[in-house]
């Protein structure tokens, strides 16, 4: 049986457990330290329901292995995951040990060194009012947890006093976001080819993988066949022109541009595209990433009809800057953009010190025999990734250049391995191109989406096809790093999830309904006629809000008793006499700081007023019961508060002469 001593500490030790949990489940954690972090709170609240905790020397160990264990699985990620997953993890151990002022201050320091980790990933999608929300939180927790019980408060009283931190600090927080709105300092530039500069420079996606940046959100309805997990790529910017490892695009598109709504406005045959939703957050450089290719686009700009535009090799751009909804169709036929005549030389063109190089024109001329159809042209370079022992990897060390990779190496990115396949064919004869954008996307089964981050930002290859007279999708990243193509396949397949991917999908799911369902809400609202109307009658309510609280006070003053009079008196004077640097000491007695005022006044109107105000007070609180003591009371405050204003503090004058020694000071 639990007593009621004890409940407090129980009920304290779950609340704590679960705000861990809600914080890791933000952040993302890894599996491993998801699961790790589930199984030491619920150990830990079975443990408290039945009062038996671990020993200290064993929470020691658990909080060392617990260390052990975040640095092991997060040992390539970004520092400030790691010391998240670590910090709550740290947290969950904490609580396998009775829940002291102590200790829970140093769980709730965990759970705010997670959210400082939230707040430091790339746009990892808090944003002010969650943090300030959560500093709330916290806030009212802290002071719940380290206040003892014969002085516990109820919680509307601990809400407003943690208002008057919280008020403050959100409006500080505020005003960072808005002219800070990425707080990282680890935020990578966004150099890819679909950011508008045209290039692709050598670890530019690998570096902005990194980010967390939700970059587009696809929605499809119900009856709308998914896209195959092969099938998804959002293609983006095409780069023709060849520097080796750096390609750029080719400025001769600028005069194919023609709007995409004109291409096709025929239906797509059943299982040959997709029909679906899709918001761009950030229209970079003009470029809109769609699913690889689309046919007909329709997009609004807050509310505003936009014109997208095909500017050849189905590379679209849209008028303006700034987030976009679109309604797109995408098909599966393969682009049938023909290469640039005024690059058909150059479509094959390589770097000198590639043509030159002797060990890869034996590569090319083993995998790419030009008798061989383009198809099994492209099986052999892929076999070739697949079995000379390339790696996969965001830190490929210093490459000077592509035939160093080729040879020595051979570790990179999808950027060095797109470059390198598309060399190597055009080595062989068949042009070649780079295309980038983004691979997989988070599916939410709940809501029929596919969220894209710049996390999956990727390149790879297309290679030209004389016969069919298209394009062919060559990835090396599926030879070279299969797992890649597993991932994706494993993420899209919502039926065979994990318990927490579930949960994780389905919150996001409610906090996403929720959030569009009250921008609808307000939008109506805001489009109303009523909306008119509405300032002039919220300033009569604080009208008459106002009016209120003066009647309501004057009528409390005139029915209250002589004490109450007195003390609320007292308490004005007070005030006074705080901004006059005459304030009341700690532990001093209202008729002993009165004494005080009165051995130290400096005028003989203030030592009257002081001894009428001592006078007042002393008979409304201890002598006769039913005394007005409210005018005289009333007067000497007045005739303080003008003199105060004029006479410094601590003056000898007449008063000094008359003293008054109160009866009880």
């Amino acid at each position: 049986m639990i007593s009621d001593k004890d409940k407090p500490e129980r009920v304290s030790g779950w609340v704590l457990a679960g705000v861990v949990f809600f914080h890791l489940l933000l952040l993302r954690a890894p599996a491993g330290i998801l699961m790790t972090a589930t199984i030491v709170l619920l150990a830990g609240a079975i443990m408290r329901a039945r009062r038996i905790f671990v020993p200290a020397w064993l929470g020691r160990l658990l909080l060392l292995l617990g260390v052990v264990l975040a640095v092991a699985l997060q040992m390539r990620t970004r520092p400030e995951g790691m010391l998240g997953s670590m910090a709550g993890l740290a947290g969950a151990i904490f609580l396998l040990r009775p829940v002291t002022p102590a200790r829970g201050l140093k769980v709730l320091l965990g759970i705010l060194m997670t959210l400082a980790s939230l707040i430091l990933r790339p746009e990892s999608g808090v944003g002010v009012t969650f943090i300030v929300l959560d500093v709330v939180l916290l806030l009212i927790l802290a002071e719940q947890i380290h206040r003892p019980p014969e002085a516990a408060l109820s919680l509307w009283v601990s809400l407003m006093r943690s208002l008057r931190v919280v008020v403050p600090v959100g409006i500080v927080v505020t005003m960072i976001f808005w002219l800070f709105p990425n707080l990282s300092v680890f935020t990578p530039p966004a150099l890819t080819g679909f950011s508008g500069g045209g290039v692709l420079n050598p670890g530019a996606i690998a570096g902005l993988q990194q980010s967390r940046r939700i970059a587009l959100v696809a929605r499809f309805s119900k009856a709308q066949a998914l896209p195959r997990p092969a099938d998804l790529y959002w293609r983006g910017q095409v780069l023709e022109v060849n520097e080796g490892l750096r390609w750029t695009r080719a400025g001769g598109r600028s005069g194919r541009s023609e709007r995409l709504s004109s291409l096709r406005e025929t239906a797509l045959p059943d299982g040959e595209g997709w029909k679906y939703s899709q918001d761009v957050m950030s229209n970079r450089g003009g470029i809109v990433p769609v699913l690889d290719h689309a046919v007909l686009v329709e997009a609004t700009r807050d509310g505003q009809d936009v014109a997208v535009f095909d500017i050849g090799a189905a590379v679209l751009t849209a008028v303006g800057t700034g987030p976009l909804t679109l309604e797109v169709v995408s098909t599966e036929e393969r682009v049938a953009d023909p290469p640039l005549a005024a690059i058909a030389q150059g479509g094959l063109n390589t770097p000198e010190s590639l043509r030159a190089n002797a060990e890869i024109r034996e590569i090319t001329g083993r995998i790419l025999s030009p008798p061989l159809a383009t198809t099994a042209r492209l099986e052999g370079l892929g076999d070739f990734f697949r079995e000379s022992g390339f790696t996969y990897t965001r830190w490929p060390g210093r490459m000077p250049d592509l035939a160093g990779f080729l040879l020595k190496q051979r570790r990179g990115f999808c950027e060095h391995y797109a470059a390198a396949a598309a060399n190597l064919l055009r080595l062989g004869g068949v042009p070649a191109r780079i295309v980038t954008g983004y691979r997989g996307g988070e599916w939410n089964p709940w809501l029929r989406t596919i969220t894209v981050r710049d996390s999956a930002a990727h390149a790879w290859v297309e290679a030209w096809d004389s016969p069919s007279q298209r394009w062919l999708r060559f990835d090396p990243a599926n030879f070279v790093a299969p797992e890649l193509s597993a991932r994706i396949q494993r993420e899209m397949d919502s039926d065979h999830w994990p318990w927490h991917w579930l949960a994780m999908s389905y919150a996001n799911a409610v906090v996403t309904t929720a959030n569009d369902r009250l921008e609808g809400f307000l939008a109506r609202v805001s489009s109303s006629e009523i909306w008119a109307y509405l300032p002039p009658v919220l300033a009569g309510l604080y009208t008459l809000a106002a009016l209120g609280w003066l009647v309501r006070n004057h009528l409390k003053r005139r029915s209250a008793g002589a004490a109450e009079v007195a003390a609320l008196l007292l308490e004005e004077l007070e005030h006074a006499a705080a901004r006059a640097h005459r304030q009341r000491r700690a532990g001093e007695t209202p008729l002993a700081w009165l004494a005080r005022l009165h051995r130290q006044a400096g005028h003989g109107s203030e030592g009257e007023a002081l001894d009428l105000f001592a006078k007042g007070y002393e008979s409304g609180v201890y002598r006769a019961a039913g005394a007005d003591v409210s005018a005289d009371l009333r007067t000497a405050v007045r005739t303080l508060r003008r003199i105060w204003k004029t006479t410094p503090p601590g003056q000898a004058g007449e008063a000094g002469k008359t003293g008054y020694t109160p009866a009880r000071a």
